[in-house]
Parts: C-alpha cells; structure tokens; sequence
C-alpha cells in the first residue's frame, strides 16, 4: 500500500443540489458520476483505496447508509482501507497523522475534502490537501501555494475525468 486517498463524502461526492438521500435519509446521497472521476483518478494514480475520514466512518459496518456507501464505491473498484479516529470532529488532521503513523506503509496520500479543519497545521497534510470547496469533486484546487507532486499529479488527473 504505498498511495491512499484520504476521503470526505459531503461536499466532494455530492453537494447541496445533489437531489438523491442516502438509504435513511439522515445523509445527501452520493453521485455516482463522482465516483467514477474518483475511481478513474486512483486508477490511473495507483492508488490502494480510501481512509474515510468523513462522518460516515462512525456509522456502523451493517448500517444501511454505510452499505450504501461501501457498494457505491466498490462498485467502482474503490476499496475503504480504513477509517481515521480524531479527539473531535475538528480534528480531522490529527485523525489522519495517527493513521499515517499507524500504517507505515503509506508512501503518498492526498486529502479530499470541502473543509480545511485542522489541515493547515502541519505542512504535511496542507500540501497534500485536495479542496473541493463544497462543490463536488470535479471543481478541486490545491489548497496550499506549494503542494507536493503527489497532489499535483493527483489534481490533473481528477480535471482529465470531470470534462
């Protein structure tokens, strides 16, 4: 496992005009043709598959919008990894750094998400912070003025797949 994708669901796999709910109804469903930019992005990258970082990791593995979820992306051949724990909900980043250090094996990883939460904290992850900017994945931009190579690459790769 040597690239991951760090991922959000909110605001990068839909955004507030998506009109589908997820199975209960508490979460915006998910666009399908979202998905397949992601899929195409990591394909194409070689990523391993996603740690969730979003909400949706506390649902329980057999809960209906988690099922969702989980077929939507394997669906697609995108496998969930893993999941992040933080302190708080506002505390995405140290969720993530614990993951890294827990899993040595991840070489390269970017960060898909519509919020900066704590990311700004350690240049690590600013520079491998993907912003959708609450406008779906297909409108992403580096949030940092010098991200790595591996967001970079990553960025042009999801613009080849939202035209």
């Amino acid at each position: 496992m040597s690239f991951v994708v760090f991922l959000d669901v909110d605001g990068v796999l839909n955004t507030r005009t998506t009109c589908k709910r997820a199975p209960s109804e508490m979460y915006t469903g998910i666009d399908e043709a979202r998905i397949k930019i992601l899929a195409n992005a990591m394909d194409e990258c070689r990523a391993s598959g996603v740690v969730l970082t979003t909400t949706w990791k506390n649902l329980r593995p057999d809960h209906e919008d988690y099922i969702y979820l989980r077929d939507g992306l394997s669906k697609y051949g995108i496998k969930i990894l893993g999941k992040t724990e933080e302190p708080n909900v506002f505390r995405r980043g140290i969720g993530i750094l614990n993951y890294l250090n827990s899993v040595p094996e991840i070489d390269e990883f970017v960060i898909l998400d519509d919020q900066h939460f704590d990311f700004q904290d350690s240049r690590k992850l600013w520079e491998n912070y993907i912003d959708t900017c609450g406008k779906g994945i297909e409108n992403s931009v580096a949030a940092s003025r010098t991200p790595t190579v591996t967001a970079m690459v990553f960025l042009d790769v999801l613009e080849k797949y939202s035209r």
